[in-house]
């Protein structure tokens, strides 16, 4: 994965987990709004390594990480549609619930027809009983960093989501909990953009200072 944008000479390789340090507080500001409202047309491009452009949907911004809610109607419309693809890739299992289903709608309709009002039903799909048994992510995290690994296993889920941008998060995580977060990252082979406004540590880090030249630091 690559992003590129005016301030830079040539395009950014994005591996596992990358940070991306934006001293200059205007920069940092637009290229979060530029995170934010992002579109294959704008300044900002986002593109993988066949030079095709990522849609507005693959990308999964965190700007408040405390804030995020995990399981979000349109995070659980995602999550629910991932699910009822497992079905999908499951036939035996697959007809099991319908059967199942079937029978209960079976059930149903007799009552229906016993009742004095002209009722109408209809048949249950697989994803409807996804919706209708509430399932949703467990959350228990405590603290921030708890909270990351959330989002994390959320983003992990997602196969439709193709980079992960957490916005100003080093503030709030320790240099062994940022380490932690690499580690995972890299092992579960995902690709996340950390963007932040100063240093984080002696970790590995992309460096635009204010005079706009891009370092790299303590790669080893």
């Amino acid at each position: 994965m690559k992003i590129n944008f005016p301030l830079l000479d040539e395009p950014l390789m994005l591996e596992n987990g990358t940070i991306l340090v934006v001293e200059d507080v205007k920069v940092f500001s637009a290229l979060v709004k530029h995170f934010y409202s992002y579109n294959e047309d704008g300044e900002l491009k986002v593109f993988d390594h066949h030079f095709k452009a990522l849609k507005e949907s693959e990308l999964m911004v965190i700007t408040d990480i405390l804030g995020y809610d995990v399981n979000a109607p349109a995070l659980l419309k995602l999550i629910h549609a991932d699910l009822e693809s497992q079905f999908n890739d499951k036939p035996e299992v697959k007809s099991m619930v319908e059967k199942l289903a079937a029978t209960i709608t079976e059930l149903i309709a007799f009552e229906c027809l016993e009742n004095e009002l002209d009722l109408v039903f209809d048949e249950i799909t697989i994803l409807e009983l996804i919706k209708a048994l509430g399932v949703k992510i467990e959350t228990e995290s405590d603290s921030i960093f708890e909270k990351c690994f959330e989002i994390l296993q959320v983003y992990n889920y997602l196969s439709k989501k193709r980079l992960l941008i957490f916005v100003n998060s080093g503030s709030y995580l320790t240099q062994t909990e940022m380490k932690k977060l690499m580690e995972y990252i890299e092992l579960s082979h995902q690709t996340v953009l950390f963007l932040e406004p100063r240093r984080l540590y002696e970790l590995p880090q992309y460096v635009l200072d204010s005079d706009y030249f891009l370092m790299v630091e303590n790669r080893h």
